[in-house]
């Protein structure tokens, strides 16, 4: 033990109790004020020690500090800030609370860590086995994050593992538990199961003769030491040149993450030789320092949340694949370089050197890491659809694809999961081109709050986010981790669909999308006002101009018409509508917000301004000046304490093609809502539309 066993007057100034004791609602804030140091005693001061080792991790002061540290409150940690009077740096080693260590810990020594100890992961998957019983867990959620009847029932019959003893691939005939990997393939090549080598591939030792990538060898190396016999990989998993198998695979990928006992992140490296850092060997070593004081053992090292940031900025998290083989896994195991992560269904937990600190989420400051977990979906009371199903197409929008024709298979586990068949009414419906059939109205009302339109995506509907190429570059920043597709556009009181939509099936068929359900839409607004007679004329109203007539010999005379360049049935949906024309200022007649583009919305020319829209001026001055728009949803609106209003959402299309049933492309929606007396105003008449 140190001899010094005191702490400065600065540093008494801490709040220690936000290290040592669980947070009581109303005992103080979340939020604590930051702390200084500008002089040091680390001859007579424990926690100058550790702060001066967060500064100079390597353990020599190589110069005198110049500036100020300031010590920042976050989730459970202390984390340090470097002020030299211009900026703020933030450290990456940070100051967090633990158990007090074993009887032959060194406590005056610099402690060094080169690599991940697999005996911390056992020790991990221990715990997460035990969730079941944890008392304060919800009803609803008292059940093991792998569930123990998994079985090989819901995966493909020709579903293949390495056997990671034996060094073969198996077609396992009964139920196994296994790793599945998630990584970045890059451009380095790598032995692929084919049809030419795929029955040799079951002899022992055939990996043996092959040159596996560092990634894939160490996984197997990490599922020998684990006691898990069996991987699943994709490029030796999958007959790469079956058709028929790739397809199989692929159509089960949601299956074959959520099956698997454990999903093994690769999120260093460009590529498939990055390995598995820090297992087998740190990118950088680890120093910590662990002092004792009177409130309590602290330890200086890396920052566990810190080092969780690197994931949103790996190659694997650029990659749109990797999205869904994360969301699906019930318990994922992250090798960022410098850190390891697990994170299951209940807890999330880093390494922490034998010091007790490794469960950062069952703390009251929690924190997570920068995804969202696909099974921690919260149905709000104001929201059509889990707020994780929005967050996660956000996520997916901004990530690459080999292919382009891949944005739908590549997110086709998550939508599979996302349905009511998996969870019953707090389900999307079926997904239609990726989008919710479930109040499909507010679903086309996506948005990613940019300018408008971006680059098409060939081979897919305008009305889908499929449909457009959304660059990672061309995206806002937003505040948070994530940012909401459907952001402010599903509220069940603001909007709420007043569409009828079809869409016509392969051999001709109508089917119905979504009625307009007037009675679910009174309810919801009857709910939202007291005012009755307000709400029998809004009744009247929306009865008048959206119950749809007749459409069968409309459609189908549409679908007969003779057409080469028109796009594929599938590629429409038929919508009985409120259309209008409304004027969209062209640039030379506005100056546009220049952060934004938002361009003025009127009835007519020089008339009142009634809304806006985000467009990109170079676009917006090649197009007409009166616009199509369409109401996609109704509901009651109130601002800043003013009257309620009745307003509607509009979308705004540009005529594809010139019909009996006019065609149109979707282009953008409203950034505000419509009055209802303003579109009243501008003569909307009742029609069936069709968009491509």
């Amino acid at each position: 033990m140190s001899s010094v066993d005191t702490i400065c007057p600065q540093c008494a100034r801490i709040n220690f109790d936000f290290f040592t004791q669980p947070l009581v609602e109303g005992q103080h804030s979340e939020t604590l004020p930051d702390i200084s140091w500008t002089v040091f005693s680390p001859e007579t001061c424990q926690f100058c020690q550790l702060l001066l080792h967060c500064r100079f991790p390597g353990g020599d002061i190589h110069h005198p500090l110049q500036g100020t540290l300031r010590g920042v409150y976050a989730g459970h940690e202390l984390q340090i800030h470097m002020d030299d009077g211009q900026t703020s740096t933030n450290l990456n080693y940070s100051i967090r609370h633990c158990k007090p260590p074993p009887a032959s810990f060194p406590n005056e020594e610099l402690q060094a860590s080169v690599s991940f100890d697999v005996n911390e992961l056992k020790d991990w998957l221990k715990q997460c086995k035990k969730h079941k019983c944890l008392p304060w867990l919800k009803e609803y959620e008292k059940h093991e994050c792998i569930p123990p009847d998994n079985s090989l029932k819901s995966l493909p019959e020709d579903f293949r593992l390495i056997d990671v003893d034996e060094y073969r691939i198996v077609q396992p005939k009964k139920q196994v538990e296994y790793c599945a990997l998630s990584y970045v393939w890059g451009d380095k090549e790598q032995p692929l199961l084919k049809s030419s080598n795929k029955d040799k591939a079951e002899m022992r030792d055939f990996l043996t003769g092959l040159d596996l990538p560092r990634t894939i060898l160490d996984a197997i190396a990490l599922c020998r030491g684990i006691g898990c016999h069996f991987l699943w990989v994709d490029s030796l998993c999958i007959v790469q040149d079956c058709k028929e198998n790739k397809y199989s695979q692929i159509s089960s990928m949601a299956d074959i993450y959520s099956l698997s006992y454990l999903a093994i992140v690769a999120a260093a490296g460009e590529d498939s030789s990055a390995g598995l850092a820090p297992y087998g060997r740190r990118n950088s070593d680890i120093s910590y320092l662990l002092r004792t004081t009177s409130n309590g053992s602290f330890v200086a090292s890396l920052s566990p949340q810190l080092a969780a940031q690197e994931i949103a900025k790996s190659a694997w998290a650029s990659r749109g694949w990797t999205l869904q083989e994360y969301a699906l896994s019930r318990r994922v195991l992250f090798f960022t370089g410098s850190y390891a992560f697990l994170r299951c269904e209940h807890s999330l937990r880093c390494e922490d050197f034998g010091l007790g600190f490794s469960d950062c989420f069952g703390e009251a400051r929690k924190w997570d890491l920068p995804l969202p977990p696909f099974y921690r979906r919260v149905k709000s009371p104001h929201r059509h659809y889990p707020s994780t199903f929005s967050q996660l197409v956000a996520q997916f929008v901004r990530r690459n694809l080999s292919y382009e024709k891949d944005v739908l298979n590549a997110f086709t586990g998550i939508l599979t999961q996302m349905e009511d068949r998996e969870l019953g009414q707090e389900g999307i419906g079926n997904n239609i081109w990726g989008l919710p059939s479930k109040q499909f109205g507010a679903a086309l009302q996506w948005t990613t709050h940019l300018p408008w339109p971006s680059t098409e995506r060939a081979g897919f509907p305008s009305w889908s986010w499929a449909g457009w190429i959304h660059t990672n570059d061309s995206l806002p920043l937003r505040k948070g981790s994530f940012h909401d597709i459907y952001e402010g556009f599903d509220d069940q009181v603001a909007d709420i669909s007043v569409l009828t939509c079809y869409k016509i099936h392969d051999n001709g068929s109508i089917q119905t999308i979504e009625d307009c359900d007037f009675e679910r839409i009174f309810r919801h607004l009857s709910e939202s006002s007291d005012d009755a007679a307000e709400i029998s004329r809004f009744e009247r109203l929306l009865r008048r101009h959206f119950t749809p007539q007749p459409c069968e010999i409309l459609i189908s005379t549409y679908i007969q018409e003779p057409n080469p360049s028109k796009p594929p049935l599938s590629h429409h949906i038929f919508l009985w509508a409120s259309c209008a024309s409304l004027y969209v200022d062209p640039p030379l007649d506005v100056v546009y917000h220049p952060a934004t583009y938002d361009f003025p919305i009127r009835i007519h020319k020089g008339g009142p301004q009634i809304g806006s829209i985000r467009l990109k001026p170079k676009w917006r001055e090649k197009e007409p000046t009166y616009m199509h728009f369409f109401v996609s949803t109704a509901g009651i609106y109130s601002n800043s304490g003013q009257p309620r209003q009745r307003r509607f959402k509009v979308i705004l299309t540009k005529l594809y093609q010139n019909a009996r049933l006019p065609v149109y492309k979707r282009i953008q929606v409203s950034y505000t809502a419509i009055c209802q007396m303003d579109w009243m105003r501008a003569k909307p008449k009742s029609r069936f539309i069709a968009l491509v």
